[in-house]
């Protein structure tokens, strides 16, 4: 029996060892209704989230997320945001890929030489390697995308229903390198050239994200 027991709590310590070490991010605040998957509990504080988990919040709903790469990410109100892919091992180059089916979200992604940080809307993918920037996507699902700092280049595409995607003919690519640029796309124009945003409109996603 004593032996049946000690297998059991073995047993019970590789598995929790193998989720903690499953997790790629953890709640590190969080403000209003928040759910994990539509309809799923709320979140807390300290929670882990894997690669496959969903945010969702509500209409004063906010969560800040932390990424185990040191990455930080800021889901603002009615969003939603899937974590698609996160992979990165010591001895190998990040591969971190996120989809917003609609609201705002915010990055600080930190600086790595090789890799890639991608996320993708239902109407255009941005990817980068170490900045910040934010995300936005609308009722119409037009996809809005500034960055803050650093560099980033968006590309408009076109999403089918069961979640694959397919890149516009001709493309449609912009980069935004300068602070406070920022490019609209849709699929009936693409992305619009870099243009510098204004001070309101900058301010506006901003509070969104604030806490």
């Amino acid at each position: 029996m004593k032996t049946t027991r000690v297998f059991v709590c073995m047993t019970l310590a590789i598995a929790s060892a193998a989720i903690q070490a499953a997790s790629v991010a953890e709640v590190v605040a969080v403000r209003g209704e928040t759910h994990l998957g539509a309809g799923g509990p709320p979140l807390s504080l300290g929670q882990k989230l894997d690669a496959g988990h969903q945010i969702h919040t509500g209409a004063d709903g906010r969560v800040r997320v932390r990424f185990i790469d040191g990455s930080t990410v800021v889901v603002a109100d009615r969003s939603e945001l899937k974590i698609e892919r996160f992979d990165a091992p010591a001895d190998k180059a990040r591969e971190a890929s996120l989809v917003l089916e609609k609201g705002l979200m915010g990055q600080q992604v930190s600086r790595q030489a090789a890799g890639k940080w991608q996320v993708r809307t239902p109407t255009a993918v941005t990817a980068v390697r170490g900045t910040e920037f934010f995300v936005e996507v609308s009722t119409d699902l037009s996809t809005a995308v500034s960055v803050q700092s650093g560099e980033v280049e968006v590309e408009a595409i076109e999403s089918a229903a069961d979640g694959t995607t397919r890149k516009l003919r001709p493309p449609s690519k912009t980069s935004l390198s300068r602070p406070r640029e920022g490019t609209d796309c849709s699929l009936a124009r693409g992305c619009t050239p870099a243009a510098l945003w204004s001070p309101t409109r900058i301010q506006a996603a901003l509070e969104r994200l604030s806490f």
